[in-house]
């Protein structure tokens, strides 16, 4: 039952009281669960993948991180993501895993890096172009209250974020 709980905007402590179970039994079947999830594997020259990223933070305000994943825009599937700071290096390693399935088009918001990151020939930067990931941003954002634009609350953890990530993406 945690997954769904995970994917319909519950909170830790909320598990804990639905489930009549303590808040570390919560975080430690949330993590065996996320453990238990494998990384679909990425299917081979896909027409249109779109990227984009959430901010969060993980500890406090402070420590901000992002979420960078790209969406098949035929199926509406994430195909990947990443956690970790805004740069180069991150957005890099999600961009050389879609250039190495063979990927046919990227599509991206304005961010210079993927300027840097993505050919020319496959990237589109265009407007309306990311409408399928912006609107699964919201989705997240309303399913996911720490990954809201305005909150108090953040994952105390990023292991615990990554498993969130990963339930809610795959599981």
């Amino acid at each position: 039952m945690i997954p769904q709980l995970v994917r319909e905007s519950v909170s830790i402590r909320g598990m804990a009281r639905v489930l009549k179970i303590s808040v570390n039994t919560v975080l430690i079947r949330i993590h065996r669960t996320a453990n238990h999830i494998h990384k679909p594997p990425i299917a081979m020259y896909q027409a249109v993948v779109e990227v984009d990223e959430l901010r969060t933070y993980v500890g406090n305000k402070e420590n901000q991180y992002w979420i960078a994943y790209a969406l098949n825009r035929a199926t509406g599937k994430v195909v990947d993501f990443i956690i970790g700071k805004r740069t180069k290096r991150t957005l890099g390693m999600l961009i050389n895993t879609l250039l190495l399935s063979g990927v046919r088009r990227i599509c991206t918001d304005h961010l210079n890096i993927y300027r840097s990151l993505i050919p020319k020939t496959i990237h589109d930067c265009k407007a309306y172009c990311t409408n399928h990931i912006e609107r699964k941003n919201l989705s997240i954002r309303t399913h996911i209250k720490r990954l809201s634009r305005r909150t108090i609350c953040f994952s105390r953890s990023y292991a615990l974020l990554e498993s969130c990530m990963k339930i809610y993406f795959w599981g």
